[in-house]
């Protein structure tokens, strides 16, 4: 739980909220949060997997706010549509899975979350850097990526061993990807053996015609680009 209101206030002005915004928030918490974007905005989803939080926040929230005690992870998004940002404050141990479960759904056009630093890092990295990636690919070809600032372990209670940081997701109009789950499957083969050249990963994934120009590259020496390239050329 954040205990810092300045630190609140900084991520809401991030976040913008505007009096027609249809916002998801994930990981509420205590609702510090909350409390600066309830009345702020015409529609409010928060989903919380604690069910003592959830009570505690149902006796906090009503009128536009509506409180849905379940996973994120097993919420059907679809259900969603509508909402055009999705924030929150993620747990670590899934932060991975949710925003893969995100991008899935790209029916918003402004993400806001707080990460673990070192996921962060991951997010924004660049061709190669050590910290490249699937997620780096993924997240990136999808939207433009903004790391904002960092936020120090200290202002959590209980406090974690980690420092975190904040990002700013802003959907791509135009990702130029014929087919994304094409798309993904490639990324997520090439990376699967990062050591390893990209005729050896992909080998019997795609034909050789695809990707000839990078056949002897190893998956963090390409740009998103080069594999929209590769994707695309299928």
């Amino acid at each position: 739980f954040i205990n810092d209101s300045n630190i609140i206030k900084k991520i809401v002005e991030i976040i913008d909220p505007k009096k027609n915004d249809n916002i998801i928030e994930i990981g509420p918490g205590k609702g510090a949060l909350t409390n600066s974007l309830a009345n702020k905005v015409k529609h409010l989803v928060v989903v919380e997997i604690d069910p003592l939080l959830c009570s505690s926040l149902q006796k906090d929230f009503n009128g536009n706010i509506k409180i849905i005690n379940q996973d994120i992870l097993s919420l059907e998004l679809n259900d969603f549509s509508g909402y055009n940002k999705i924030v929150g404050n993620l747990p670590y141990y899934i932060t991975t899975p949710i925003i893969f479960k995100v991008l899935q759904y790209p029916f918003w056009n402004k993400i806001v979350f707080m990460v673990q630093k070192e996921v962060a890092e991951r997010i924004i990295a660049c061709p190669g850097n050590k910290t490249y990636g699937r997620l780096s690919v993924m997240v990136q070809v999808i939207a433009n990526v903004n790391k904002k600032f960092n936020i120090s372990k200290n202002i959590f209670y209980p406090q974690p061993k980690v420092d975190s940081s904040l990002i700013e997701l802003t959907l791509k109009k135009n990702n130029k990807v014929n087919d994304l789950e094409i798309f993904s499957k490639i990324v997520k083969k090439s990376f699967g053996q990062r050591r390893k050249m990209l005729k050896n990963s992909l080998k019997g994934l795609i034909p050789n015609s695809a990707y000839n120009k990078y056949i002897n590259k190893r998956p963090e020496e390409l740009s998103v680009n080069d594999y929209i390239q590769i994707s695309n050329n299928i």
